[in-house]
């Protein structure tokens, strides 16, 4: 579990600079941070997808039912995400209040992906 947590966090990585680049320019050019946050967050959501399925936990059967999972992952911790950054926005800079929401919306979705959408593939991986 340590390794898959590391290569999520490696793949995470990688997935927030893409997110933030995204998030950071869109507030530069004038969009609000909310409309910034969800739109990079449903971009980087379907590279997640394809990155963790396939490096982190080495899914070889993609199932609907286990990619609506994994959307409904990412859906719920959005949604944390997006109440931790409304909660930040009035008491911080809102470059700040991005990347703590992201570490909440990292250990939630950690948690939920290996647990509950690849669960079944961790298991055979162990057997």
């Amino acid at each position: 579990m340590f390794l898959q947590f590391i290569k999520y966090n490696l793949v995470g990585i990688l997935n927030t600079i893409i997110g933030f680049s995204i998030i950071f320019f869109l507030m530069f050019i004038g969009i609000s941070p909310i409309m910034s946050n969800f739109i990079a967050y449903a971009i980087a959501s379907i590279f997640s997808y394809y990155l963790n399925s396939r490096y982190t936990f080495r899914a070889t059967n993609h199932k609907a039912s286990q990619i609506i999972k994994f959307f409904m992952v990412v859906a719920f911790s959005y949604l944390l995400n997006l109440f931790t950054l409304q909660l930040l926005l009035d008491r911080m800079n809102p470059y700040l209040a991005q990347f703590i929401s992201a570490i909440v919306y990292t250990l939630s979705s950690f948690v939920l992906v290996k647990f509950a959408v690849f669960k079944n593939n961790n298991k055979e991986k162990q057997l």
